[in-house]
């Protein structure tokens, strides 16, 4: 089992197996090969090939098995849990400047054209 922190290769043999311990949203791209993914606690399973990419949840195992021919995988953040991060980021200091800018001073420099 491995723990996912970063943007990692997977390559698999037709028919090996792997599983990950998934602590965060991550994102399963599969570069070549075909695989079958199961989530733990969900309803349904996945069926990927080559260029395909499947969200998987903050929190559980996932197991995956290449089918009939050798797959290439990367495993780690998406570009839109970025942006969600990201955004989530900037309302915070937005509402950090809006609650401590009543409190400061806007000060001129010297020569400057304020008037």
């Amino acid at each position: 089992m491995q723990n996912i922190f970063t943007r990692r290769q997977i390559r698999l043999q037709s028919g090996e197996v792997t599983s990950l311990q998934v602590t965060r949203p991550v994102c399963l791209q599969v570069g070549s090969g075909r695989v079958w993914v199961t989530i733990e606690g969900g309803r349904t399973d996945y069926w990927l090939s080559g260029g395909q990419s499947l969200d998987l949840p903050g929190q559980g195992l996932v197991v995956i098995e290449s089918v009939n021919t050798a797959s290439k995988l990367q495993v780690g953040l998406c570009r839109r849990h970025w942006a969600v991060r990201l955004g989530g980021l900037a309302r915070r200091l937005t509402a950090m400047m809006r609650r401590f800018g009543s409190r400061t001073k806007t000060v001129e420099a010297p020569g400057s054209c304020g008037r």
